[in-house]
């Protein structure tokens, strides 16, 4: 999970149309020379998975992966007391070269792993195939339920929304269930807090985002599973939460008996 949380770096304000990123470097796809690659689309019950025949094995993971993490992201963002109404599908796609994926995601977002959009042609997750096939299965999954996340909050979530409650909440239903302790999802953090992590385009954005999703598991603690989805429901769709509705003085004692 070390490499996973090396991932979670988003470095523009746009976040929460995002979700992992291994912007390292820049990379280039390029289809496999001297073999001609097909349009091929892989059907499950809750979605698709449209790539290149070139790029079969990560197309073939990620849609024995879909219909989970579909089933994953529903079973947590329907508990909550107002229903989204969501498809309750998703609809993958994995440019072939690298100009097809800025087409779909612009030069700004082409490193980055996974990316949720939204254009003419509905919502879509869009992977990356040299970040996204780099990933274990493991990895890949949190990847697409955090995308997915995205793409079931989306009608519901204000451009301006605080990032630290998008990211956190996508981080929290995507981390759901793997049994992970606090310390070995967040490996960065420490219980020394004083404010909501605003961090997400410098240098400390990893530490954001472990903060952030350390406030979902801090929720969770006093409200229950609904509890959090609930809260964040209610301030999708504004452009600020009061930190006294967090509890800040809690979330720093909740770190300190939890991680130590």
């Amino acid at each position: 999970m070390k490499h996973l949380r090396a991932l979670l770096a988003i470095t523009v304000a746009m976040t929460f149309l995002l979700g992992l990123t291994v912007a390292t470097r820049p990379v280039e796809l390029r289809p496999t020379e001297n073999v001609e690659c097909k349009k091929a689309v892989l059907t499950t019950v809750s979605g698709t998975v449209t790539s290149s025949s070139c790029d079969g094995e990560l197309a073939a993971r990620a849609s024995a992966l879909l219909d989970e993490s579909v089933r994953g992201v529903a079973d947590i963002v329907d508990i909550g007391s107002t229903k989204i109404a969501w498809v309750k599908r998703a609809d993958v796609v994995v440019p072939a070269s690298e100009p097809e994926l800025v087409s779909l995601v612009g030069p700004a977002f082409a490193d980055m792993a996974g990316i949720a959009i939204r254009d003419g042609s509905g919502q879509r997750v869009v992977l990356n195939r040299v970040r996204a096939a780099a990933l274990s299965d493991l990895e890949l999954r949190v990847l697409l339920r955090h995308e997915i996340t995205h793409v079931a909050t989306r009608d519901l979530t204000s451009d301006s929304a605080p990032l630290w409650l998008v990211e956190g909440f996508a981080d929290w239903v995507a981390f759901h269930g793997l049994g992970l302790s606090l310390r070995q999802a967040a490996p960065l953090l420490t219980p020394d807090v004083s404010a909501l992590p605003t961090d997400f385009g410098g240098p400390g954005r990893d530490l954001a985002y472990q903060q952030a999703y350390s406030i979902m598991v801090y929720l969770e603690s006093a409200l229950g599973e609904r509890g959090v989805v609930d809260f964040f429901l209610r301030h999708a769709s504004t452009s600020a939460v009061d930190p006294g509705e967090v509890g800040v003085a809690g979330w720093r004692a909740f770190l300190g008996t939890s991680i130590g």
